[in-house]
């Protein structure tokens, strides 16, 4: 039983008699319905009389007329203590909605639940709780006892009311939904089944609303606004819902009609948000960054820093080459984010948010091409949080990223030891598996991932690898020039090799047609090519390799074969083996003598990372004649400068070749060397997404020497375009010019060149 409290002590006012009888109280409520005595005087004066009552009639009426005069004077306290004044059971039936109300306002939770257990069917009292459930946050149950009360006394709720009741309900049961698709990773499409139960309910609630401001607006009604404000957030609370069920195209969809219909009327922040990030899924980010901004300008300080909203921002400035703004947006994250709490009650508190912007620094850096600074950042966020799956994710994706596959494959199992239901572990593990040729296992995982989290961008990502691994594709080499005078060479000459392929089947094989036209216009005459090969890829873990059959229009060794075989024998070692029986290196003077050359090659790679190897190649060349050449090539690659929109790297080359006999028609040195510095910069013109545009400039120089001429100096210059469409179709053009002595005589040429890459998905 609650503690009887302290009556109020106000003055009595001047308006009734000092001592009570029921004659003076009649006439004070008369006072008071008058107009002539106001509720504050009124309810003092009930003090003193309280005091005088000698009976529990007297006194129960004197509590009750006090709790209605004193909410009415706006002192909902003083109301809550004179309903506690006498037992709650012996106030007037007048009294219970103001009692309810006052204890409602002050928060008096206790007062609430006795009252409605006095009057359990009472329409204030239905309303009233209805409401206090509301306020402290059980909105469905608020729902529940409003719609029985309806039921039991229509008019209990205005129509309004249930409808603002609803709106909450849907939006507390959206957010236990989507809790609910969160932990059931693995259930495929069950995992939406509450959210697909309230997407009608909100087109139905929508509806409803939209009649109610139809109606009510032309009329003047005072409830049009509050309709309309309820109808904005149904609208956007419904985006919401679409967006976590996956369909993001409805969710723009729904936006750009919103802003057609309602461009006055913004949606809320946290509905742009989702919006924004919707245009994200579907490569636009150019559309979301505007939506991104307006959320956070939006919101203000309702949106905690870091949030969804910040990190889509970051991503989205990213991916439009914003990367200056992607900077300062991370730098302001990274200062209002701590490593320690600020108000906790011991000292020394991390702050979890933190790690969540030092991993947000590291993505940046891995997706700013400075792929070495994010191993650093994301060794130092593994070893403080080793079991965190996002972070042991993104260092197996840097290493996937720092050319070395077999480390991310063993990272990304590693994580999935833990966390074997993290659908953007296993996306990313399923991207390894398709960059260490282990295309099965890649193309089941994906498959899987596909019918249960076909919403995850990072999912969407696996299949789009492995929709293009799996997809027909053309390839096509060309490239020409022309020198001046009589070239050693050739005068002008140009090729196009092009390769048709079919689509993968049995995650191995691969058909192939392969089409080469060529030309070269020389002092001795002017020689065609044009050889068509039908072959056979076959890619498998480590190993590649491919044959291919192939027929000439004439020369020597018109019929013949190509092999090719790549093994990776670890992350650091690559080894190749070529073979053509015709060589499409066959010097054309060569061929005008009807000499043809057969090709062997051997080649190894060491790979220390993105940024750095070193390579050697040798060869031999055999031709008709009996001629033969023997050449070894080294080089070592360098990234000098890498940064999101300028790279510049540098290559060191030297080869050396000798040919056994000099006595024939085509250029034949018995010995000759070269050593050549180049460098190539490029520089990122545009970039939406997946798609980008690079402006390309390649410089060599170095030194040339021909046994029997001495030594002079070569060089090159090249300028170039390269367009990435998405994440499979390439394009790349550009001409140049380059210098090189031949028997003593330099001899310059012009030339042009484009590679074009396409799968057909």
């Amino acid at each position: 039983m609650a503690t009887r409290p302290e009556l109020p002590t106000a003055p009595v006012a001047l308006v009734a008699p000092t001592r009570y009888s029921a004659q003076a109280h009649d006439a004070l409520v008369e006072q008071v319905r008058a107009g002539t005595v106001t509720p504050p005087d009124a309810f003092a004066a009930l003090t003193g009389w309280f005091a005088q009552a000698t009976t529990n009639a007297q006194r129960d009426r004197i509590a009750s007329d006090a709790v209605v005069w004193a909410l009415a004077a706006d002192q909902p306290q003083e109301a809550v203590r004179w309903a506690h004044a006498v037992p709650l059971q012996r106030l007037a039936a007048y009294a219970v909605e103001p009692a309810f109300v006052a204890a409602r306002r002050v928060d008096d939770r206790i007062l609430q639940l006795r009252l409605t257990a006095l009057a359990p069917t009472q329409r204030v009292v239905r309303r009233e709780n209805a409401f206090a459930l509301e306020d402290m946050g059980a909105i469905t149950e608020a729902l529940a006892q409003a719609e029985a009360a309806q039921r039991a006394t229509p008019g209990s709720f205005s129509d309004f009311e249930l409808a603002s009741l609803r709106q909450q309900a849907l939006g507390q049961r959206l957010r236990w939904a989507i809790g609910e698709r969160n932990q059931r990773v693995g259930g495929g499409a069950g995992r939406f089944e509450r959210i697909d139960e309230l997407l009608p309910l909100y087109a139905s609630e929508l509806v409803n609303a939209a009649d109610h401001v139809q109606h009510s607006a032309p009329a003047g009604d005072e409830e049009a606004p509050r309709w309309k404000a309820l109808y904005l957030r149904l609208y956007a609370d419904h985006l919401t819902t679409l967006s976590a069920r996956g369909r993001f195209t409805e969710v723009t969809a729904g936006y750009a009609q919103w802003q057609a219909q309602h461009a006055d009327e913004p949606l809320p922040y946290y509905a742009l948000s989702d919006v924004a990030g919707a245009y994200q899924q579907q490569r636009r980010s150019d559309l979301a960054v505007p939506i991104y901004e307006a959320a956070l300008r939006a919101g203000g300080e309702a949106i905690p820093v870091p949030s969804d909203t910040h990190t889509g921002l970051v991503y989205a400035y990213l991916d439009t080459a914003r990367f200056e703004d992607a900077e300062s947006l991370l730098r302001q994250l990274e200062a209002a984010t701590p490593p320690l709490l600020r108000l906790t009650p011991e000292q020394g508190r991390p702050n979890p948010e933190y790690a969540e912007v030092r991993n947000l620094r590291a993505l940046y850096q891995l997706y700013t091409e400075r792929p070495w600074q994010a191993e650093t950042s994301f060794r130092g966020l593994t070893s403080l949080a080793p079991l965190n799956s996002g972070f042991r994710s993104g260092l197996a994706e840097t290493m996937k990223l720092r050319e070395k596959p077999d480390e991310a494959l063993g990272r990304y199992r590693e994580t999935l030891v833990d966390h074997p239901d993290d659908v953007a572990a296993r996306a990313g593990y399923a991207g390894a598996l398709f960059d260490a040729g282990e295309i099965r296992a890649g193309r089941e995982l994906t498959d899987r991932l596909q019918a249960e989290a076909p919403e995850s961008i990072a999912v969407r990502n696996a299949i789009t690898q492995r929709d293009t691994l799996r997809a027909p594709r053309l390839d096509i080499d060309a490239d020409g020039g022309q020198g001046h005078g009589s070239s050693v060479l050739a005068d002008r000459d140009w090729r196009v090799d092009a390769k048709l392929s079919s689509p993968l089947w049995d995650d191995s094989w691969r058909l192939f047609l392969r089409q080469v036209f060529a030309r070269g216009d020389t002092s001795l005459g002017n020689a065609d090519l044009s050889r068509t090969g039908v072959g056979v890829e076959y890619l498998q873990g480590r190993w590649q390799a491919s044959a291919e059959l192939h027929q000439a229009d004439k020369g020597r060794y018109r019929t013949g074969v190509a092999l090719g075989l790549d093994y990776r024998a670890s992350d650091a070692w690559r080894l190749s083996a070529r073979f053509d029986s015709n060589s499409l290196e066959t010097p054309w003077k060569a061929r005008l003598a009807n000499v043809g050359a057969r090709s062997l090659e051997f080649g190894g790679t060491y790979v220390v990372n993105e940024s750095r190897a070193f390579e050697g190649r040798l060869q031999r060349m055999d031709f008709s004649d009996g001629n033969s050449r023997d050449a070894l090539g080294l080089s070592w690659r360098e990234r000098l400068v890498s940064g999101p929109r300028f790279q510049l790297e540098g290559t060191l080359s030297g080869e050396t070749a000798r040919y056994a006999r000099q006595d024939v028609a085509y250029f034949a040195p018995r010995g000759e060397s070269a050593l050549q510095l180049g460098l190539t910069g490029k520089y990122l013109g545009w970039k939406r997404d997946d798609r980008r545009f690079s402006q390309v400039v390649g410089i060599e120089a170095g030194s040339y020497r021909q046994q029997g001429f001495g030594s002079g100096g070569l060089w090159s210059l090249r300028y170039g375009h390269e367009w990435v469409f998405g994440r499979s179709a390439t394009l790349s053009y550009g001409l140049g010019i380059a210098s090189h002595p031949y028997d003593g005589v330099r001899e310059r040429r012009r030339f042009v060149y484009l590679n074009l890459s396409v799968p057909f998905q």
